[in-house]
């Protein structure tokens, strides 16, 4: 490895973009949940906090595969990083992967639920 780049260097790139990224979604959720709240006052929101538990286990989950995760997976399979040993390596990545899925199935039932309680405006409520 004569070229050593950012991906190369730091093992903790990924889960660290997506923590930040996921963060900013969850704040960008957060505003439109209040504006929710504000325009669709007198309907109910009955979908409940699922999408937003997604969207929590999915950042944590991939922090915790990618950062604290990498110390148990390099001591199964030592140096798995930055020697070739694909099997440790790909069963870290898919770790995050798996969380990485597991926001985004969150985020987007989150704006789902955001988009049907708007669309409920001047409903009668049952």
């Amino acid at each position: 490895m004569h070229n050593i780049t950012l991906w190369w260097g730091c093992p903790w790139t990924l889960s660290v973009a997506v923590t930040q990224i996921g963060g900013l979604g969850m704040a960008a959720f957060g505003l439109t949940h209040l504006v929710t709240a504000r325009l669709a006052s007198n309907t109910a929101n009955n979908q409940g906090p699922g999408g937003l538990l997604l969207c929590i286990a999915g950042v944590l989950g991939t922090f915790l595969v990618g950062f604290p995760g990498y110390f148990v997976f390099d001591k199964i399979w030592p140096r798995f990083y930055y020697d070739p040993v694909p099997t440790g390596k790909n069963a870290w990545l898919m770790g995050q992967g798996f969380f990485i899925v597991v926001y985004f199935i969150g985020l987007i039932r989150a704006f789902g639920n955001e988009r049907r309680a708007l669309n409920r405006i001047g409903e009668p409520i049952n």
